[in-house]
Order: C-alpha cells, then sequence, then structure tokens
C-alpha cells in the first residue's frame, strides 16, 4: 500500500523540509528492523538509529517498524517507499 502524497492538482501535500513517518511491516526476524532502517537511510543518510519504534504483534510473529526521517522531498520519500514495496521481507508499508 502507497499513499497519495499529491492533490488532485498534482501539488504535494507535505510541506518539505520535514520530519517524516513511515511505517513498513513483516515478520519478526533478526534482520527486519536492519532492513527497514538501512533502506531509510539510503535515501536519508543522518537518520538516528533512536528514530525508530518497533511494535511488536499480538503474538510476536510480526512487527512494526516506524521510521521518522527528515524529509527533502517527495522524491526521497517515493523512493523509500518503492524500496520497501521491492524488498520480500515488507509485507507492507504505510
Amino acid at each position: 500500500m502507497t499513499k497519495d502524497l499529491h492533490t488532485p492538482d498534482n501539488e504535494s501535500l507535505i510541506e518539505f523540509p520535514c520530519d517524516f513517518k513511515l511505517k513498513a511491516m513483516g515478520k519478526n526476524t533478526e534482520t527486519f528492523v536492519d532492513v527497514v532502517f538501512e533502506i531509510a537511510c539510503k535515501y536519508a543518510p543522518n537518520t538516528p538509529r533512536d528514530n525508530i519504534q518497533i511494535t511488536p504483534s499480538k503474538g510476536d510473529k510480526f512487527v512494526s517498524v516506524n521510521v521518522t526521517i527528515y524529509a527533502t522531498c517527495l522524491e526521497q520519500i517515493h523512493g523509500i517507499y518503492g524500496d520497501l514495496k521491492k524488498h520480500p521481507e515488507v509485507l507492507m508499508s504505510l
């Protein structure tokens, strides 16, 4: 799932630069949090590891990873979501 971040006139709904929270969900594995963080850092390299919030599912089988990045443009956000969507460990992103 990808958010539409444009108005009908193709203007951005987000005012840049800003802090932007992205979310990805996947199986609760040893590598999943690192995968999401590495993808975020590819486009927002100065993102501190402290900007990660992890929420396990009720049965601990899945995990939700929130990463707050400092976004400077819409292409940066689209790049992150595009890479998350392509990664086999990511089941969903918001």
